[in-house]
């Protein structure tokens, strides 16, 4: 019987031995902290919850619907947020995903899907108690995001978190001039360098291209903007038809 022996390097001979790939939850340690709070803190989950919570900000809002804030924001975290993140940790508890970073383009298509479908329903929250067209315009574009990003995801790994910002971007300027008419200066502004220190921490993190990074938040800001605008006018012609 012949015994089957380990190959000894030679002497002299270099050993030389493969790194093994760290795992995402490793390489996150040796991230720089502060561009990963940013990225949590600008993630694409929780733009819905802040572009309704800029309403009761920069429009009239706080005065339509004065002490209601919470009824407001109540259904839209658990859409946008909870049910997204709830859905995402089961599918990593399954192995249908590798990471709850979404760092790979196949794990993504999923968890657009539960995305979707949780801001459909709640499009329909929203529709149901007969809200302005141009609000459900707002929750509209993200759907009609979801849908653009994940097919581009098919081929070509587009930055969710600026597709999220510009989106967020898109839709307040749009509130602003084709329904309120208002134009809140400083808020453009922090609205803006946000989004710029966000870009920035995507590509320090290396997560993106500037490539991804500049085409997801234009591709955010052009949808939510005439989205908007069209369910701002939308609502225009119907009123005047009732007229």
């Amino acid at each position: 019987m012949i015994e089957e022996k380990e190959n000894l390097p030679l002497i002299g001979e270099t050993v030389v031995r493969k790194k093994v790939p760290a795992s995402p939850e490793q390489a996150t340690e040796k991230e720089p902290l502060l561009p990963r709070i940013i990225s949590i803190i600008l993630h694409p989950l929780l733009m819905g919850a802040y572009g309704v919570a800029l309403l009761f900000l920069y429009t009239d809002f706080n005065l339509l619907f004065a002490g209601q804030f919470f009824r407001f924001m109540s259904p839209v975290i658990f859409f946008t947020c909870i049910v997204p993140i709830t859905g995402i940790y089961f599918l990593k508890k399954a192995g249908l995903i590798n990471s709850y970073r979404l760092t790979e383009r196949q794990d993504r298509l999923l968890p657009y899907i539960i995305t979707f479908f949780a801001y459909a329903l709640l499009i329909y929250y929203f529709y149901a108690a007969k809200l302005y067209i141009w609000f459900l315009s707002t929750l509209i574009a993200p759907l009609i995001l979801i849908i653009i990003t994940a097919i581009i995801n098919g081929f070509w790994k587009i930055s969710a978190h600026m597709v999220g910002i510009g989106g967020l971007i898109g839709c307040t300027l749009s509130v602003c001039y084709n329904v309120k008419g208002v134009n809140p200066f400083f808020l453009f502004i922090i609205l803006f360098i946000l989004a710029g220190c966000l870009g920035v921490s995507r590509l320090i993190l290396g997560r993106h291209t500037p490539a991804q990074v500049y085409a997801g938040f234009l591709l955010g800001f052009a949808v939510s903007y005439i989205c908007v605008w069209i369910g701002a006018y939308w609502g225009v012609l119907l009123f005047l038809k009732n007229v």
